[in-house]
């Protein structure tokens, strides 16, 4: 069975910080053994600058 999970990262001061963030973040779920299915930025309802990524791994019962 696949779980699937959403991470939000957000980040008020940097865009550009935001992305780094994002980076670090895919590496570590990536290590973890996550599959990343998607990555989108937008702004959140104070816009903010936020990320959400989208991932699945494989779950045994």
């Amino acid at each position: 069975m696949k779980q699937f999970r959403v991470f939000k990262i957000s980040n008020s001061w940097s865009t550009a910080r935001l992305i780094k963030d994002v980076e670090n973040e895919l590496k570590q779920r990536t290590n973890e053994g996550y599959e990343i299915i998607s990555v989108s930025f937008g702004f959140n309802i104070w816009w903010i600058p936020t990320a959400f990524i989208t991932t699945s791994r494989e779950v045994k019962f």
